[in-house]
């Protein structure tokens, strides 16, 4: 289910329902309350079937993962494992945590991460994140703390599938019992982990609250109480934090940061890890299954004038589909040059090329601009784009049906640092992909099966010549991280997109 933002003329009164809950006045003075202003509404929040980043901001403080990453090395560590080890090749042992429980009060075991990893690799449910999990062949429960997972072939990088930083790939732990006992609705609509926080309350298309679990086995946060709003249009969020209405907002536009910065009541905190941006073009259908077609819409476009005008300081331009910080990028692969004449020159006898396609506004830093001027663009070399603009949780619902369009923009978080988060939007066996080539999955099972360090570098980078060379992503850049915050918190945004509500600390005023 999607949700549109609530009008500006309702947003202070209906935040203000929303943090009072209708307490005595000593009790609201003793509760940490932060309100927080998303910029895309809700799709479902259900950790195995939705890798949507503003599900994720939610879901992420209600659902755990058996390891984490730390934010200076980027090594795994133990979270809700204890501790894992390579048993054999094919053989990972997993050690759980005791005394974990969910917020039900029933404890986690060996059972519920079995349950879950089958149920993500469960075909019929078309999960977001199945494609990165294929190497599974078997998970088995050894006693109640120990599981193994077994891999058809060594896959070298499935524990970093157990770390949140990422979005689609990850595993998060649900519970069995839970699962089999609640219908795909109530699933979506109530969740139910082991994290610091539990749903409170959720008011369809307003907002949605989140509360402290008292009964956490980890650290104490020291945020009690989280009030979500869905604010899609960036002047109204902006307005919002300065008025004092919300105490963080997501996606801080690059034109507001000055403001922000300079007004009384509020600090930015940034982070140049941001979501890689795609500019995915449908390969699998006219008129993008032509590569001359790919490559006309890719050199038609000003890449880099549209990041510096639209980004400035805070966007960069990119050759390749990921980001920097991945161990195989490839920095000799450069970004596609602007190149209008060709691209004419290619679609002779072709033109006008006719496309109705889907737009978010809101969703990612100023992506309504980019938009816009893609259009422009495409429209001097014979394109003819009518554009509709939707409401993003309906948008990634139909990306995930592979019916969003014959091309749009999608963001990715590359924290995880591999490469192997391509085939989020690349593989063939991807909900989210709009790309069916045999070779690109030919290369990149090679690379899963690659233990060698060295030697899977060398196929990454393979992989990423073979994807520039076919045009599948017509455009690349990465823009900073930006989050405007109330002077009442403080976050140290390791991880770009993660945005986590138990890592906010409270400022003294």
């Amino acid at each position: 289910m999607s949700f549109k933002a609530i009008p500006a003329t309702f947003l202070t009164l209906g935040l203000a329902l929303a943090s009072s809950t209708f307490l005595p006045s000593e009790a609201l003075a003793q509760k940490t309350v932060a309100r927080v202003a998303l910029s895309g509404g809700l799709d479902r929040l259900d950790p195995i079937m939705s890798a949507n980043g503003t599900d994720l901001v939610v879901m992420t403080q209600i659902y755990e993962t058996l390891l984490k990453l730390d934010p200076k090395t980027g090594e795994l560590k133990p979270h809700l494992a204890e501790a894992y080890r390579l048993k054999s090749p094919t053989v990972w042992e997993i050690k759980l945590r005791k005394g974990v429980k969910f917020h039900d009060g029933t404890p986690l075991t060996a059972a519920d991460v079995k349950y879950t990893i089958e149920r993500i690799l469960n075909k019929d449910l078309a999960s977001a994140h199945y494609s990165q999990l294929t190497t599974v062949s078997e998970v088995r429960v050894i006693d109640d703390y120990t599981v193994e997972i077994e891999t058809k072939k060594p896959d070298p990088v499935l524990m970093r599938r157990m770390q949140p930083i990422g979005g689609s790939g990850r595993v998060f732990i649900v519970s069995k019992a839970y699962y089999e006992k609640h219908s795909p609705e109530e699933l979506t609509n109530l969740p139910m982990g082991t994290g610091p926080y539990k749903l409170g309350k959720w008011e369809k298309g307003a907002s949605l609250t989140l509360v402290k679990n008292d009964s956490y086995w980890g650290d104490a946060p020291d945020v009690d109480e989280g009030v979500f709003t869905f604010i899609p249009e960036n002047s109204t969020r902006v307005n919002a934090l300065l008025q004092n209405e919300v105490d963080v907002i997501q996606r801080l536009p690059i034109a507001d940061v000055e403001r922000v910065k300079k007004s009384s009541n509020a600090h930015v905190v940034a982070s140049p890890n941001g979501l890689v941006h795609t500019l995915l073009l449908d390969s699998s259908k006219p008129p993008f299954n032509d590569l001359n077609v790919r490559k006309a819409f890719a050199h038609a476009l000003d890449t880099e004038e549209m990041v510096e005008g639209l980004l400035g300081e805070y966007g960069r331009v990119l050759g390749v589909p990921m980001g920097p910080n991945v161990l195989q990028f490839d920095s000799s692969i450069k970004p596609y040059e602007h190149n209008p004449e060709l691209s004419k020159k290619l679609l002779q006898g072709k033109t006008p090329i006719k496309l109705n396609t889907f737009t978010s506004d809101g969703r990612y830093v100023n992506d309504r601009d980019f938009y816009q001027v893609i259009n422009e663009q495409l429209k001097q070399v014979g394109f003819e784009i009518t554009p509709q603009t939707l409401e993003w949780g309906r948008f990634i619902n139909m990306m995930q049906n592979r019916s969003g369009g014959p091309f749009y923009i999608i963001g990715w978080d590359f924290g995880e640092g591999d490469a192997s988060k391509m085939n989020s939007f690349l593989q063939s066996s991807s909900a989210l992909s709009v790309t069916q080539d045999p070779e690109y999955d030919r290369l990149v099972t090679m690379a899963g099966e690659e233990t060698d360090e060295a030697k899977r570098t060398e196929i990454w980078k393979q992989v990423q010549k073979y994807v520039h060379d076919q045009y599948f992503v017509a455009a690349v850049w990465q823009a900073s991280s930006l989050y405007g915050f109330s002077n009442k918190f403080d976050w140290v945004a390791n991880f770009g997109e993660n945005l986590a509500l138990s890592e906010f600390k409270t400022v003294k005023q």
